[in-house]
């Protein structure tokens, strides 16, 4: 009987995704920026590239378990930066795969300030496999077989940042596969009502002899509640960063990061729901990444310590 519970929870939140193409979810949202923004893109130093995977609600069959790759480098003598995006995320009986190109474009404002402007287009793969469903709502086209989409997708971001600081917007996709009750079947279009917008920003400080830096992120969608992480994090003898972040949705998250040397970074979360869903996901949420930095100078890694 539970699990019969839990899976209808599960098609209740991919039914939304369907409606509503629901957008990754990462608790390292300061490093994986290049995923959330197109104009952080080519804004470091250096050709940079990130692996990560997240399996959340652990012990629920079928929760949502996402892998993303993002690489992206400047363009050398110009104010140029290119990327390229991979994420593949899995919700139950949807899975879906974006691929997406961007360019940056940085303007210096003064010495140590920048502001960056990004575009990104590719492709969106979604799958629907409704067979796979328990409803209560028989002869519903939504889950009366399985549906494969291909269509395009783009979107656009800003990025203000110094040596200290950095404050982002992004619109990171706008295309939405929307079902279509006259034809029975998916559409890929622009639903400004179903638009995912970011919000975020951050600040380093010395606190003594250790680093702070806290954090925000703030979720915009039409129609839903204003949904936002907080979280502060502290550099520990120059290599460790350990923290602690809270989710609106009532998450609570532990936050590692542990830098091997100027050429990878190792990071690890996990986070914990508050709600009754803690229940079922009884061991959290897991979230794992590797950050690479090198380039083609004979001096390698960074040319310049940041720590976003």
């Amino acid at each position: 009987m539970k699990l019969y519970i839990i899976i209808l929870a599960l098609v209740g939140i991919c039914s939304t995704s369907l409606l509503a193409q629901d957008q990754a979810q990462f608790n390292n949202y300061v490093a994986n920026q290049g995923l959330l923004n197109p104009a952080y893109n080519g804004t470091r130093d250096v050709i940079s590239g990130l692996l990560i995977a997240r399996s959340q609600w652990i012990g629920i069959d079928g929760a949502p378990n996402t892998q993303a790759i993002n690489v992206h480098g400047p363009i050398e003598d110009t104010n140029l930066g290119l990327g390229i995006s991979l994420t593949n995320d899995m919700v139950g009986f949807t899975n879906n795969l974006d691929f997406m190109a961007s360019a940056s474009y940085k303007l210096k404002l003064d010495r140590y300030k920048f502001i960056s402007f990004g575009l990104q287009v590719g492709v969106s793969s979604n799958i629907y496999d409704g067979t796979k469903a328990i409803t209560d709502s028989y002869l519903d086209p939504v889950f009366m077989g399985k549906e494969s989409k291909i269509g395009f997708n783009f979107g656009f971001g800003t990025y203000l940042y110094a040596d200290n600081y950095f404050v982002g917007f992004s619109v990171p996709r706008f295309f939405t596969q929307n079902f279509d009750e006259d034809e029975g079947s998916f559409k890929n279009t622009i639903d400004y009502k179903n638009l995912y917008s970011y919000l975020y920003g951050g600040y380093i400080f010395d606190w003594g002899d250790v680093k702070v830096k806290p954090t925000a992120l703030f979720r915009f969608v039409y129609g839903a509640p204003l949904e936002f992480d907080v979280s502060a994090n502290v550099l520990l003898a120059k290599r460790l960063w350990v923290g602690l972040s809270y989710r609106t949705t009532s998450d609570a998250i532990f936050l590692s990061e542990f830098i091997i040397n100027r050429k990878f970074t190792v990071r690890y979360s996990f986070d914990y729901s508050l709600t009754s869903l803690n229940r079922y996901a009884k061991y959290g949420s897991h979230e794992i990444g590797l950050q690479f930095d090198f380039t083609f100078n004979k001096r390698a890694g960074m040319r310049s310590i940041r720590y976003f």
